[in-house]
């Protein structure tokens, strides 16, 4: 049997329809805005939209998911910048952001694994929990006057792409070889496919589920750092409702909301494609409502798409299912 060519594989995919909708909204948008002149803040919206989309990749594909994840981003940012005020090097201030997200996501995972409480009432309840805490915290969380040498890390540029660009692509890479070649990665789509046949082929779901949440919460932690670093002041209130960015982007991505079913690539086009819509909104000065709307209207094609009857998506997603097909 010939093999079919990669790029017309890729095209006939779910994630390559999607791609050529992007390019056509990239041109569109180029033509029409100022997009170019403000790639380099596009490109690292991006960076961050991108790892924040694997993170809630990652918990959706066990058919949990994770509503704190936005609200977390402040907790982090005021975590991480208090300690950058008081002179802690950077790296070290990373590393405890990246603690934070992994003990939120614990707290989220522990809960719904051992006490079987749905994944969506434990992070909700997580999200009002950061909300008041916001509001206990020393000034509010507000964390000002960030010394410029620390944002200018934010900013750094590699060429003319920001540094983090490269740091998302790297994390991408080593996703699409982690949920495609290693055990681990497999055992994910099959707790998500069905916990109960995972459970009969000798994989333990509970602590693949508990692996998991903490993978997703270290994703987090590293988005929050990639969103707090180029600015100039901290306020964690701000951050709510931000899960509203990642959730599209695993949704549109083809991650499916069921369970057992999703690829990285997926993630990167429909990062694009958030990053677009937000930057647009700017430019085009229509305000959050058109943002907001624009991505209600997104995941309700996605989430149609992933159930209708449309002939080559829905065959190609027959494919994909465990995982299968490139990464």
């Amino acid at each position: 049997m010939k093999k079919k060519n990669p790029i017309s594989a890729f095209l006939s995919s779910r994630e390559g329809a999607l791609a050529v909708f992007v390019v056509i909204c990239f041109v569109v948008l180029c033509l029409t805005t100022n997009l170019v002149g403000s790639m380099f803040v596009y490109l690292r919206d991006l960076s961050y939209l991108l790892v924040g989309g694997l993170a809630l990749m990652m918990v959706i594909l066990l058919g949990e998911i994770d509503i704190s994840s936005g609200t977390v981003l402040g907790l982090i940012g005021f975590c991480s910048f208090t300690l950058v005020q008081r002179n802690v090097p950077l790296i070290i201030c990373i590393l405890v952001g990246i603690l934070v997200g992994m003990l939120n996501s614990l707290v989220v995972g522990f809960i719904t694994v051992r006490f079987r409480v749905p994944s969506m009432i434990v992070s909700l309840a997580m999200v009002k929990l950061h909300i008041g805490l916001f509001s206990l915290l020393p000034n509010a969380g507000y964390v000002s006057n960030i010394d410029p040498a620390i944002t200018a890390v934010g900013t750094m540029r590699i060429g003319p792409f920001p540094a983090m660009l490269f740091i998302s692509f790297i994390l991408l890479a080593f996703f699409c070889w982690l949920m495609k070649y290693t055990p681990y990665g497999r055992k994910v789509y099959a707790v998500g496919g069905s916990a109960e046949s995972a459970v009969l082929a000798g994989i333990n779901s509970d602590k693949i589920k508990i692996k998991t949440y903490l993978v997703s919460g270290a994703l987090l932690g590293v988005t929050a750092v990639m969103y707090w670093l180029p600015k100039t002041q901290v306020q964690p209130s701000s951050c709510m409702g931000m899960e509203m960015y990642f959730l599209p982007i695993a949704v549109v991505g083809g991650v499916s909301i069921m369970g057992g079913s999703g690829r990285p690539i997926g993630i990167l086009v429909a990062s694009f494609l958030i990053a677009l819509l937000q930057r647009a909104s700017y430019l085009l000065d229509l305000g959050t409502q058109w943002m907001y709307l624009s991505y209600g209207v997104i995941v309700l094609v996605a989430v149609y798409s992933m159930f209708a009857e449309i002939p080559f998506l829905k065959k190609h997603g027959k494919t994909e299912k465990g995982g299968g097909g490139n990464a």
